[in-house]
């Protein structure tokens, strides 16, 4: 069941990496005030330019030694002018994120006014209790066998999280499961709703995955304030506890 979980944890994640910004690990902890940092898409491209340039060079060379071998001429290739990497400070990511919202017409009020919070709680069901392995994972006293979960995630500051939509959290989970496991495993939004929780801008979704022989249902809720807060609810078609995550989710609310 690692592996399941695992993979809980792969989609939960992806909803981080939502267009301008990847997530960074995130700290599962269930009040935490000390989040992980989200590392700029920008950085990872120069990251990859970088490498593209010692692929070249190396080619290059050779090239260069193999026209030798053969007593052919060869004038010198010029070197190809590549970027270095990127590290891109928040203020400027920030800036970009609010440009998209604006273009977009989408809500900026997390870049205008995001609230200073020290954590998010919520009623967990009574079936549930914190996981021994992994931080964050709530599980049933009867688990593996009633494999229902509950992961709740702090994350950094995530502006970028309000570009996201229906199409690029699909996209994401999917490339997240296919770089992770080598599957190409298909997720179904059944539902994705903006809202407020406390005052900020938030998502609700859900949706459904099969791995197997096993379909996977998720409900998961991702706050954007000060902080990134995520809770998800999973289960598998062999028990249905979605009305119990339902009000479990009614209770979800912001410490100031």
């Amino acid at each position: 069941m690692i592996m399941y979980e695992k993979r809980i944890k792969c989609l939960l994640l992806a909803i981080c990496g939502a267009v301008l910004v990847g997530c960074g690990d995130g700290e599962a902890v269930h009040t935490s005030a000390e989040p992980a940092e989200t590392v700029a898409a920008l950085a990872e491209s120069g990251e990859a330019a970088d490498g593209e340039q010692e692929t070249s060079e190396s080619g290059e060379a050779g090239a260069q030694e193999g026209a030798a071998d053969s007593g052919e001429g060869a004038e010198p290739v010029p070197e190809a002018n590549f970027m270095a990497p990127v590290e891109m400070d928040e203020n400027l990511k920030n800036q970009l994120a609010e440009e998209m919202l604006e273009e977009n017409e989408m809500d900026t009020s997390v870049v205008e006014s995001a609230p200073v919070t020290k954590g998010c709680s919520f009623t967990l069901p009574e079936a549930f209790s914190e996981s021994e392995d992994i931080e964050g994972m709530y599980v049933t006293r009867r688990y593996p066998i009633d494999a229902s979960t509950i992961y709740y995630v702090a994350l950094g500051r995530d502006v970028a999280l309000q570009l996201m939509t229906e199409e690029t959290f699909k996209a994401q989970a999917e490339e997240n499961f296919r770089k992770e496991y080598g599957e190409e495993i298909e997720v179904t939004i059944d539902s994705f709703e903006s809202l407020r929780i406390d005052g900020c801008p938030a998502f609700r979704i859900l949706c459904h995955y099969q791995v197997g022989d096993t379909q996977i249902s998720q409900l998961e809720y991702a706050i954007n304030a000060d902080k990134s807060y995520v809770i998800t609810y999973s289960q598998t078609s062999d028990y249905d506890r979605m009305e119990e995550y339902e009000a479990s989710a009614e209770t979800i609310h912001l410490e100031f």
